[in-house]
């Protein structure tokens, strides 16, 4: 049984309310879905690129390197005899003629050595001599002058083996030049085969320097360099290409290559910092901006314009000119490469040209 007082609602008054409120529903989703139909819908920004053919040119090389002066004739002055060392007259720097005394080992003991291989020898002489009289009246055998003679020669040998050993104390420079190092002093008691001194060849410098393999190739001895050296200005000297060593640096892939002066300037010394210059033949090489390559884990490539799209080359470079790099492979003359817009870029992307350089 209802309260009095609350309305009866019937079933069908429901039902008709729940329609109405579907209905308006509906429409709503019609009207948004027709608005956002109308809407017009967004592109994906033009990726925007500059770019730049590949272009066959003829260029002659010029590649400039750095190295240090050395001198082409070094001489490290060792002892052959050991002994206590009396005299070193020479210190670093002192210009020294060919023939010069440079060390003096105390020497008394093996001029004493000298004389007993003198007296033995006498003795050998004489000895010999008597045997050999007394054999053709068969006083002595044949077995005894044998021996004899033996020992003859064995003084000879001997006696010329301690005046040898008595002249190695006195060493005298092998050149003309100047003294670099000075490692004893007299007083010191040296040991045998030890580095005295060095001394230097002024007269003829060079320089080594390490030139990419690439160039390698292109270069051969007796060609002309241009050498600058800092310590004496702007002015450049001539050279030449002296060796090129045979083997190439497998962590730097450079070899290296021997340049000498000639003639040697006034005021160029060992250890002076120079720059060579190396001139190539002109021939003809297939050019790309340097700043159109692109490098990752497998290495150079660049991004070609093919279609209003963007495509990856991987190329393999060569000598780099300037602002330019040669292409060995991976493009051909007049192909165009994207130069200038890699923000963002990746492969086989759209794209679109605001600017070209042929």
């Amino acid at each position: 049984m209802l309260s009095k007082g609350i309305p009866l609602i019937s079933h069908s008054f429901i039902s008709i309310t729940r329609t109405l409120w579907l209905t308006c529903f509906c429409f709503t989703l019609i009207a948004c879905s027709d608005s956002s139909s109308q809407r017009p819908s967004r592109k994906a920004p033009v990726h925007l690129i500059e770019t730049v053919s590949a272009s066959i040119q003829t260029i002659a090389v010029k590649q400039t390197i750095t190295g240090t002066l050395q001198a082409i004739r070094k001489v490290r002055i060792i002892n052959q005899v050991p002994g206590l060392l009396t005299a070193l007259p020479a210190y670093p720097g002192d210009i020294i003629k060919k023939g010069q005394l440079l060390v003096q080992l105390e020497d008394s003991l093996l001029k004493a050595e000298v004389e007993k291989a003198e007296a033995t020898l006498n003795q050998a002489k004489v000895d010999y001599r008597r045997l050999k009289d007394l054999a053709p009246r068969k006083l002595a055998s044949e077995s005894e002058v044998a021996q004899a003679q033996t020992l003859n020669d064995i003084a000879v040998a001997n006696l010329r083996l301690k005046q040898t050993e008595l002249s190695h104390s006195r060493i005298k420079a092998p050149l003309s030049g100047i003294i670099s190092e000075r490692l004893v002093e007299p007083g010191d008691v040296i040991p045998l085969h030890n580095h005295l001194l060095t001394l230097i060849d002024t007269s003829s410098l060079k320089a080594e320097i390490n030139l990419s393999e690439l160039l390698l190739p292109l270069i051969e001895v007796g060609n002309q360099v241009d050498i600058t050296i800092d310590a004496l200005g702007e002015q450049s000297f001539n050279g030449k290409i002296k060796r090129i060593h045979p083997i190439i640096n497998k962590d730097t892939r450079r070899g290296t290559v021997e340049v000498i002066l000639n003639p040697v300037p006034d005021g160029a010394i060992a250890g002076q910092f120079c720059r060579v210059s190396i001139h190539t033949m002109s021939r003809s090489r297939l050019m790309i901006p340097y700043t159109a390559v692109r490098h990752d884990k497998q290495g150079a490539y660049v991004y070609a314009f093919t279609q209003n799209r963007a495509k990856r080359i991987n190329i393999t470079t060569g000598i780099q000119q300037d602002e330019s790099i040669e292409v060995l492979d991976g493009l051909i003359d007049k192909q165009q490469i994207i130069s200038k817009g890699f923000f963002g870029l990746k492969d086989d992307m759209s794209v679109k040209i605001i600017s070209n350089k042929s």
